[in-house]
């Protein structure tokens, strides 16, 4: 298990390079890497984070490179569900090390690559104590859905529009229930401007893309659903839609972060939405 020294050396570490977040990813297929240990985010997301270099051209850019910054005058997205406004990676052996925030643009090469080498080297195995907190965050989500009580299909339905955004600190939920066709949403800090039905008008395509699994768009701006209001020019910046029941004969689950606090959904996040999802049908079947 991480000692007191470990966590002391990853800040000072990011200290050095000027960085409010530190990754220190690993690969583990000739493609895909897992952060395995970190500061600030880096930490907080140990084990909960896979990438694909397909998906990643800033990632690719730091291994083709050996060492590459961004820079951006907002937060954009750098990798994974990861947003700043600006970054450094390094590649250093088997592992790709990722500064974020501050002012870590503007550090030397050699003190980034130094930090880096170090970095790589103290970063160890997820400890098993991390990974119990997580099963269990998923186990408590999907236990606050069990237990609703609704007076109804509509109550039932707000209440995991609000219940889901909470367990994932978004910023905004929403409920599609279908035959006939119905909106719930939570504000929960960001509301479209429009009405209900401009809103469900969005929402379809996604019920579509939605309906086999989780759809996950960690940068909205790249979207293929596009559709406003709710676009990345209206405020939203990384969205997840779970279907509700097979083939989301139910409707669909919709929870997205806004711009106020950018930045997209790691696999724990993904495995706590799929399990509200599922764990959301028999609520809904029982109160209809």
């Amino acid at each position: 298990m991480r000692t007191d020294p470990e966590e002391h050396a990853f800040a000072e570490l990011a200290r050095r390079a000027g960085a409010r977040d530190l990754f220190v990813l690993h690969r583990v297929a000739p493609d895909r890497f897992v952060n395995l240990d970190g500061f600030g985010r880096g930490r907080g997301w140990a084990g909960n984070l896979s990438v694909d270099l397909a998906t990643e051209p800033w990632l690719t850019r730091v291994l083709d490179l050996g060492l590459f910054r961004a820079r951006y005058g907002f937060a954009c997205r750098i990798f994974g569900p990861y947003w700043a406004t600006e970054a450094a990676g390094v590649s250093a052996g088997e592992h790709l090390v990722v500064f974020g925030g501050g002012e870590v643009a503007s550090r030397e090469d050699l003190d980034l690559v130094v930090a880096a080498r170090e970095a790589a080297e103290l970063a160890g195995r997820v400890p098993v104590a991390r990974r119990l907190a997580d099963e269990l965050e998923v186990s408590q989500a999907a236990l606050e859905i069990a237990t609703l009580t609704a007076e109804g299909q509509e109550e039932a339905a707000r209440a995991l529009a609000d219940r889901a955004a909470a367990a994932l600190s978004c910023e905004f939920g929403a409920v599609l229930l279908e035959e006939p066709l119905r909106l719930f949403t939570a504000d929960r800090g960001w509301r479209p401007v429009a009405s209900d039905e401009e809103v469900m008008g969005a929402l379809l395509p996604l019920r579509q893309a939605a309906r086999n699994g989780l759809l996950v768009e960690q940068d909205i701006s790249a979207s293929a659903y596009p559709f406003r209001p709710l676009a990345f020019e209206d405020g939203l910046v990384a969205r997840v839609v779970a279907p509700l029941g097979d083939g989301g004969r139910l409707g669909l689950l919709m929870v997205a972060h806004a711009t106020g606090a950018p930045r997209g959904f790691t696999s724990l996040c993904q495995r706590v939405i799929l399990r509200i999802a599922e764990v959301a049908v028999p609520l809904l079947d029982r109160a209809a």
